[in-house]
């Protein structure tokens, strides 16, 4: 339908082929409320929701503002109305093809998952298979080795000696030696021993740190030691190497740091 103008729809956009937009939509809202406002004014009708055929049969209304309405209603229809339409369901048409699509592309990745789930667990059984065989065989390898070197009457508390010897000397180098920290009642001991640490910029986790052997007083009092316990052994050796810088720092040059693990043949604490 050739395009008319007037002042009902002198505002609509033309209406894309394949495209819905709700500013068509509104605009054609707009131009048939225009439309029927005029017509209710005309005819003296207060809502242009009941207008009728006896209504528009008045003689009041000329034939040319008839044809005017009719013409406009028409062209509202034919080239917005229905084309809006049709995009709507050309759109919900895509929508659910796209909705049907990605349905299809869920089912298959959760088979996917499925199937995956599946290759793990059997990757699994067979490592742990694999393993298993050799422990076992490790085992009876080691087993065989000790019948035919260790001696008959190796026992169980020679055994265990030596286990505990291993964990002893694992512990011990974990353990610092502090001298030199003065030792005053009711003191903080953590927070004296993260001043010193602060001094060489040393920041390791403290498991514990205590004062050890037999407190002292009278002209034979002094500080005990600190035994300080760290995280791991690296630790420890970071901290050993940094501790030769306080003997540059005022206030800190009697302190003395050393590994407890080199207090093993002669401790020096029996004297305290």
């Amino acid at each position: 339908m050739a395009r008319i103008q007037n002042v009902h729809v002198n505002q609509l956009r033309d209406v894309i082929d394949g495209e819905f937009n709700m500013l068509n939509v509104s605009q054609v809202i707009t131009a048939t409320d225009s439309v029927f406002r005029e017509m209710s004014k005309e005819l003296n009708i207060d809502n242009d929701c009941i207008i009728k055929q006896a209504h528009l049969n008045k003689r009041t209304v000329p034939k040319e503002k008839l044809a005017e309405w009719l013409e406009t209603v028409c062209y509202i229809l034919d080239s917005f109305s229905v084309p809006l339409l049709k995009n709507a369901v050309s759109s919900i048409d895509r929508s659910a093809k796209r909705i049907d699509e990605l349905q299809k592309e869920k089912i298959d990745d959760q088979n996917k998952i499925i199937q995956l789930k599946d290759e793990v667990l059997e990757r699994k059984s067979v490592v742990l298979n694999e393993v298993k065989s050799t422990v076992q065989t490790e085992v009876k390898s080691f087993s065989s080795i000790v019948k035919k070197n260790c001696p008959p009457t190796l026992s169980k508390k020679t055994v265990e000696a030596a286990v505990k010897s291993v964990c002893d000397k694992e512990d011990r180098s974990k353990n610092i030696i502090i001298y030199g920290i003065e030792e005053t009642s009711g003191e903080m001991l953590p927070d004296k021993v993260e001043k010193v640490l602060q001094e060489i910029d040393e920041k390791p986790v403290i498991r514990d740190c205590v004062r050890v052997g037999v407190k002292r007083s009278g002209s034979e009092a002094r500080p005990r030691p600190i035994k300080l316990s760290l995280s791991n052994s690296d630790h420890v050796a970071q901290v050993l190497r940094s501790a030769k810088r306080l003997h540059t720092k005022d206030g800190y040059k009697s302190v003395y740091l050393c590994l407890i693990e080199l207090l093993r043949n002669g401790n020096p604490l029996r004297n305290f």
